[in-house]
């Protein structure tokens, strides 16, 4: 991604009036006011080093794109959108800078480690991300002040340009959210579709239909080369409406609608949950989760960046180090043992969604299957699938959409056609579970592991 600029010819300059963002999958957008000085900022330059889908590119060698990049997409697509659905010009700038700023809490790996730090710190990505925009959060390790001369906040800036803080950090977390509530001063004569609790501007960022997801399935389906998140969002976009107090989506662009969110499955089964994707994204957080003492708490975790990730990791003792080379050299655990939830009783099920949220529990019963192996502590993981996507994307079950029918009625996307009951129960994930383990205790680790999780 190039980025040029209009105004003072200086990368430094803190008022340039435009930047021109020459974007692989948008083509050329420009970035200006608000959003453009919240491009000087640590928050969003941290993102420039923290990788879009982690350790994906050891599956897919292009995925090698990061979170800014990702970021001024998601913002370029909340301004289309906005402008489709006639928002005011303050109400464009809330949503866009919303938008630019919806990742500025993510940490190493984005959601790789995000389990770690939830455990942790009992905070995600969003809440940190919050913390960010209202100044309650800083990025910065101690002693990396100096480096950033003359800083100005997130909230600062948006104070500057006339934004509430409260009510950007509001938007992030979606439909729910403080602050998306447009109030009766914004009623105008003949504006049937006003309700006083209006959830459009928050669900156009976290929502069954929003700008995050338009780009991430653009930019991962490039990036990877799996072409499952092609979609026609120009014109899905273009069918927009705000109705009800929600957004709606004109009869015209169901075929796009229909599309994206099979496209969004899809993409989850083929690239984020794809079972060596998994393996890649175990081995890094069991790196981590064996490494107390040498990364201090989870917010100094989140800090970092993916980099700095990986030198802690070296220096963390022999395990966390080994499983680094074994990444750097692409020598994976091998998967020995998985099931299908069909092939679960209830009790089965009720141990692994337990085994999944008490990481001590689950790591003392790896280090007893490794320990009747004959295997070191951590040569041998659990990975539960289906439960670390509850907490990566709960989207992924909204499904339900209003649909603006060509005689002016609304009915729900479910009305229209049986996809989206379709979609809420498939699984993203063929297997709910795997346990895996190096390469040549494959058959012994399998028979272990079946005896003392299915027996």
């Amino acid at each position: 991604m190039a980025v040029s600029f209009k105004g003072k010819d200086t990368l430094a300059s803190s008022w340039c009036a435009v930047k021109t963002i020459n974007d692989a999958i948008h083509g050329q957008f420009r970035i200006d006011g608000v959003r453009e000085h919240l491009l000087s900022t640590p928050e969003m330059n941290k993102l420039s080093h923290i990788k879009q889908l982690g350790l994906a590119h050891l599956v897919f060698p292009g995925a090698h794109h990061t979170r800014f990049e990702h970021s001024l997409g998601v913002s370029h697509v909340a301004e289309m959108m906005a402008e489709s659905l006639g928002l005011d010009g303050l109400e464009k700038d809330t949503v866009g800078v919303a938008a630019l700023l919806h990742d500025v809490g993510h940490g190493p790996y984005s959601h790789t480690l995000e389990h770690i730090l939830h455990e942790r710190g009992g905070l995600d990505h969003m809440s940190i991300t919050e913390g960010i925009i209202l100044g309650d959060y800083d990025v910065l390790r101690e002693g990396e002040e100096s480096s950033v001369p003359e800083r100005k906040s997130v909230p600062e800036i948006l104070e500057n340009h006339g934004i509430d803080p409260k009510e950007v950090a509001g938007l992030i977390r979606g439909p729910d959210a403080k602050g998306s509530e447009r109030n009766l001063l914004s009623w105008t004569e003949g504006r049937t579709n006003f309700v006083e609790n209006d959830k459009t501007m928050a669900h156009l960022i976290h929502g069954p239909v929003d700008c995050d997801q338009i780009d991430y399935l653009l930019r991962d389906s490039h990036f990877t080369g799996v072409k499952h998140g092609i979609i026609d969002h120009r014109r899905l976009i273009m069918c927009l409406e705000s109705h009800g107090g929600d957004i709606s989506v004109e009869e015209g662009g169901l075929p796009a609608l229909e599309g994206m969110l099979v496209a969004r499955g899809l993409m989850y089964s083929a690239v984020y949950f794809h079972r060596v994707t998994r393996v890649t994204e175990v081995m890094l957080s069991r790196a981590v989760e064996r490494s107390e003492g040498y990364i201090p708490d989870s917010f100094d975790l989140q800090r970092r960046v993916d980099a700095e990730i990986w030198q802690v990791l070296h220096e963390a003792g022999d395990f966390s180090r080994d499983m680094i080379r074994r990444l750097k050299y692409r020598q994976l655990l091998k998967v020995c043992l998985s099931r299908r939830k069909q092939d679960l009783s209830e009790e089965d099920i009720r141990l692994l969604t337990e085994l999944a949220s008490d990481s001590k529990k689950r790591m003392d019963l790896e280090d007893e299957i490794a320990r009747r192996a004959g295997l070191e502590p951590g040569y041998v993981a659990i990975d539960v699938p289906n439960v670390k996507l509850l907490l990566s994307e709960p989207r992924m079950s909204q499904v339900d959409i209003r649909i603006i029918g060509d005689d002016g009625k609304t009915r729900w996307f479910r009305e229209h056609t049986p996809l989206a009951e379709a979609l809420r129960k498939r699984q993203v994930s063929q297997a709910v579970f795997y346990v895996m383990t190096i390469r040549g205790f494959e058959g012994k680790v399998s028979q272990i592991s079946e005896d003392i999780l299915f027996t």
